[in-house]
């Protein structure tokens, strides 16, 4: 950041904070602002949490010692803010009133043309009007109520019901002998702190349960639910009236999905006896009957047993009538109906479909029925895929939840509605889902700018999205991205001359079109009962990229096709297609210059990652472990991890014998060599909220690829590793680390090919809420990548068993945006720890002319393009960087 942009960004926040002082300046006299809550908790321990959500006054917010939005909402005057407000609000009056006026003209005239030419009609002209109840907000009055708070008056009424609630919540978490009071501390004429003062007591546990239930089945499957248990959910807890509410809704949910239809948790009482001496309680649970209510006798009641319940017949209706022949108003009212069936319109076609791998011995009623109006424009087949409920089978409500996700998740549908019709008389019910048709085919452009440390990029890409390709649910996705783009040089010299680039010189085109097919089930096989539990999907994809430079023309051809399904909730698998998992072919045409400068470096690694390529992997095997939809988790935790497999080049290698040979004694296809290698990359992400406004982050990533056999010296370029930007570590550029200790700064040449074959990366971030608009975060990054071999030209980057010396290591801050469909993110960083630089200089507070005088030693003399150490690092993103 330029100096004189710092002076004013100091000017700006001094400012802000010597206004942030005038706190109380709409504060009205003899009314006092609530500075703080202070709550102090005697005994147990409890949640600081749970207690400031019952206060029902909270202060203006608070974060680094200064309440932004109370700053926000004095820093401009509410008065000129009003007058400036009744002004515009006449000039939209004045704007409407002459639109009517206009209005009034217009049709005035079309009354007279009409008249004159004997016309009973006329088209009346409506204009559109200025909203005055909701009028746009300009930039003072928006900031001022929308960024901006009032200020928090103290309310003796709220402060006493604060109270209360404290103490019906000590006597909801067991302390039933426990007190609270407050107290209110006024510091100034103005200001007040209430002190909350809590006194828990001697808490109840619970040291016994039993059940209470005349229902041998249902008293069974409860049975089923202890054992299922490996410590109860009850015994030996606190009596706390919260956990009876959970486990409530737990046995209720466990019913339902035990077929017995309706159970509900009203039908679920505890009964309590508690012995003060021991503080003890001894809890029955009393499961009692179904509690059914009879409409048709004006709302009266009857208690009838629970039973299980099957499901009768399975109903899925496609009420559109986009492929009907013929006038939809016609056949209804030829058949006397109204021209809805309650909220969905009729239907006149049916089909009945059984599933072969499902059918069973007796079987007379269809597994599913479609009723629909012309044709059917999803093919059965898809519900075979994704309806986890058949005729003939128990009912079970968790079916009933994972055929409602499936359908919502094939985003063909605008609106999944679900209703069930129960018959008493034989414990069955009916499934009736209502599908409304989305949108089938969509379109979308997004352009996009970028800005890496100086060097600016425009592009735009453009996707065409068919939700429903051949009926079977296929999603077909077209896309062509593009765009101009400032890069660094390869090299800081071509023949002598200076290659510069700056943020106005876009040096480098790249356009990529692709096509992706995402098809239900495991293609081309038919799905079976096993592999519709997984949510089986194949993907086949193509994309071209086609990128040019100064220096060299890039063309990218990849072909793939995988499997992607599950095997729980938590747990993803994708397997890349033996033998077609990826197909990768790169041509580089270099130019004449570019190409004497590689000759002349003769850098192996160079020369490979600079010519034609040709990469066909063996197989991929790809593994998502997320506790994100875990069913029984019981907070807000985060678990992330990903692991990668790339095998490539063994299978063409066992044929080598039948191959071409290049000059270099490679085996090729086509006189191109292929890669052959093994790579593995590992991700693990970790978070843990405090509340719902600071939460910790960490990731881990460790990553490690080995060339061999027909690639000695290097993986691909796409396959290597690279360190440094804003999703990784953040002190450094992208691209601009490692490997190792290898001192790139005496690279007169200085490549931005800092790849190789190891990575380490760890991550943690604090994050926390400024106010509903703006997020902060502290963050602190280490890593490094290295080779697999010593390098004759990065000497220092081999990976060896001092590899902790080489870690880099930076830290910083961060603002995010929050803009509801997107986050907007700036990091600042601060390298503290370079490896590669030389001893008693690694260290940001260490002296730098150990680093210069290295640099004179090595070379003789230090060169103008001399990198300066632990220069801080701005990074614009969009999104978490993990």
């Amino acid at each position: 950041m330029p100096l004189n942009h710092g002076k004013y960004l100091i000017v700006f926040m001094t400012g802000l904070l010597l206004g942030s002082c005038n706190a109380t300046k709409y504060v009205p006299a003899g009314k006092f602002l609530l500075k703080k809550n202070d709550v102090k908790v005697e005994g147990e321990k409890l949640d600081k949490d749970d207690l400031t959500g019952i206060i029902r006054q909270q202060p203006n917010y608070k974060r680094l010692g200064v309440k932004w939005s109370l700053l926000a909402y004095n820093s401009i005057d509410s008065a000129k803010v009003a007058d400036k407000r009744r002004e515009k609000n006449l000039k939209l009056r004045d704007r409407n009133r002459a639109r009517l006026e206009r209005e009034d003209r217009i049709n005035s005239k079309r009354i007279e043309r009409a008249a004159d030419k004997n016309r009973e009609y006329y088209t009346h002209k409506t204009v559109s009007l200025k909203d005055t109840a909701n009028p746009q907000l300009f930039f003072r009055e928006w900031y001022k109520y929308k960024i901006g708070k009032s200020p928090v008056i103290f309310d003796s009424v709220l402060f006493q019901k604060s109270v209360e609630q404290l103490e019906v919540y000590l006597r909801n978490k067991g302390f039933y002998y426990g007190s609270a009071r407050g107290v209110i501390d006024y510091v100034r004429d103005d200001k007040c702190v209430v002190r909350y003062r809590i006194e828990t007591g001697p808490q109840y546990h619970i040291d016994s349960v039993y059940l209470i239930c005349s229902n041998s089945e249902v008293a069974q499957h409860y049975r089923l639910l202890e054992k299922s248990k490996q410590d109860h959910p009850l015994l030996n807890k606190p009596f706390d009236v919260d956990l009876l509410d959970s486990y409530r809704s737990e046995i209720s949910k466990f019913m339902r999905d035990s077929s017995y239809y309706g159970f509900s948790p009203s039908s679920i009482r505890f009964i309590v006896d508690t012995v003060r001496s021991t503080m003890s309680a001894s809890v029955g649970v009393e499961l009692g009957d179904r509690l059914i209510t009879f409409r048709e006798f004006k709302d009266s009641v009857l208690l009838v047993p629970y039973s299980k319940y099957t499901v009768s017949q399975v109903y899925f209706h496609l009420p559109d009538t986009v492929e009907l022949k013929g006038n939809y108003e016609q056949l209804t009212d030829a058949r006397g109906l109204g021209f809805y069936n309650q909220e969905f319109l009729h239907t006149f076609d049916t089909l009945y479909y059984t599933n072969k791998w499902t059918q069973r011995e007796g079987q007379t009623k269809p597994d599913l029925t479609f009723s629909y109006n012309g044709e059917l424009y999803v093919k059965p087949r898809v519900f075979e895929i994704y309806s986890f409920i058949n005729s003939g089978d128990l009912y079970r409500e968790r079916n009933m939840d994972a055929t409602y996700s499936r359908l919502r998740r094939l985003d063909m549908f605008g609106e999944i509605k679900t209703k069930v019709i129960e018959n008493r008389e034989d414990s069955s019910i009916e499934v009736h889902t209502y599908l409304i048709r989305g949108k089938k085919q969509s379109f979308s452009l997004e352009p996009r700018a970028t800005n890496s440390n100086g060097f600016l990029g425009v592009s735009a890409n453009a996707s065409f999205i068919n939700k429903n390709l051949f009926g079977g649910a296929e999603h077909l996705k077209i896309g062509l991205s593009g765009g101009f783009e400032s890069q660094p040089p390869v090299f800081e010299e071509l023949e002598g001359v200076v290659v510069k680039t700056s943020e106005r010189n876009f040096n480098t085109l790249e356009i990529s079109p692709s096509i992706q097919l995402e098809v239900p089930g495991f293609f081309p096989f038919r799905s079976s009962k096993v592999a519709r539990k997984r949510r089986p999907q194949t993907i086949v994809a193509t994309v071209y990229n086609y990128q040019r430079r100064q220096e060299f023309k890039r063309g990218t051809f990849q072909l793939s096709y995988d499997w992607d399904f599950r095997i729980s909730n938590t747990q993803k698998f994708q397997i890349g297609l033996p033998l077609f998992s990826v197909i990768r072919f790169i041509n580089v045409e270099k130019s004449d210059v570019f190409s004497d400068k590689l000759n002349d470096l003769n850098d192996l690694f160079l020369i490979d990652a600079y010519s034609n390529q040709f990469v066909w992997q063996d197989w991929r095997l790809r593994y998502e472990y997320n506790i994100q939809e875990k069913a029984d988790r019981k907070n807000n935790n985060q678990l992330y991890f990903n692991s990668t497999f790339d095998p490539s080049g063994n299978l063409l290698w066992l044929f080598r014998n039948f191959q071409d040979t290049t000059s270099q004694g490679k085996s090729a296809i086509n006189g191109v060599a292929y890669s052959q290698f093994m790579r593995l990359d590992n991700e693990l992400i970790f978070a843990q909220p405090f509340n719902k406004e600071r939460s910790i982050h960490f990731r881990g990533m460790i990553g490690a690829g080995v060339p061999y056999g027909n690639s000695e010296n290097a993986l691909p370029y796409d396959y290597s590793f690279f360190a440094g930007g804003a999703n990784d570590i953040r002190g450094w550029t992208a691209r601009t680390m490692g490997p190792g200790a290898y001192p790139f700064y005496l690279d007169t040449n200085r490549t931005t090919t800092q790849l190789g074959n190891f990575k380490l990366g760890l991550s943690a971030e604090f994050r926390f809420a400024i106010n509903s608009f703006f997020k902060g975060a502290f963050f602190a990054d280490a890593g490094n990548i290295w080779s697999y071999k010593e390098d004759p030209l990065r000497q220092g980057g081999q990976i060896t068993t001092d590899f902790y010396k080489q870690l880099m290591l930076s830290s910083g801050f961060g603002i995010r945006m929050d803009l509801e469909f997107f986050i907007i993110r700036v990091d600042l960083a601060f390298p503290l720890h370079n490896g590669a630089l030389p001893d008693k200089a690694r260290w940001f507070w260490e002296d730098k002319d150990n680093y210069y005088d290295f640099i004179q030693q090595e070379l003789g003399y230090i060169p103008v393009s001399t990198p300066l150490p632990f220069l801080p690092r701005l990074h614009f993103g969009i999104g978490y960087p993990f």
